[in-house]
């Protein structure tokens, strides 16, 4: 991610939502291992912190601090609304999900918006 799109959105299709926790869970060992641990968030932890305060899952806290969102069929409504909004509005840089949830409208308004930043 760092190499091919280092300013740039991405989303991570994984195969099943244990995937996207292991993925998640790789990727945060290698931002803890980074001079840069929160590389991937754009904005201030301060500013983050109301919408981390209404998320259910608490490992999906930890990983948005660091501006990677997860988001699979079994994920919390409230929690998926607000990780959808992280990322459309850029303020968490990579997204990892299930290929079940790749069909939603929201993946087809995001690749648009990926498209238009290429």
């Amino acid at each position: 991610i760092v190499e091919h799109s280092p300013a740039k959105p991405v989303i991570v299709f994984v195969q099943s939502r244990r995937q996207c926790r292991l993925t998640v869970d790789d990727l945060l060992i290698h931002c803890g291992a980074d001079s840069i641990p929160d590389r991937f968030l754009n904005i201030e932890e301060a500013d983050l912190q109301p919408h981390l305060d209404h998320i259910n899952d608490k490992g999906l806290v930890e990983s948005l601090k660091h501006g990677i969102g997860y988001y699979h069929e079994a994920l919390d409504k409230r929690d998926q609304r607000i990780v959808e909004r992280l990322f459309q509005s850029g303020t968490t840089q990579v997204l990892v999900a299930s290929k079940v949830c790749n069909k939603r409208p929201f993946y087809r308004a995001v690749a648009e918006r990926m498209q238009d930043t290429a």
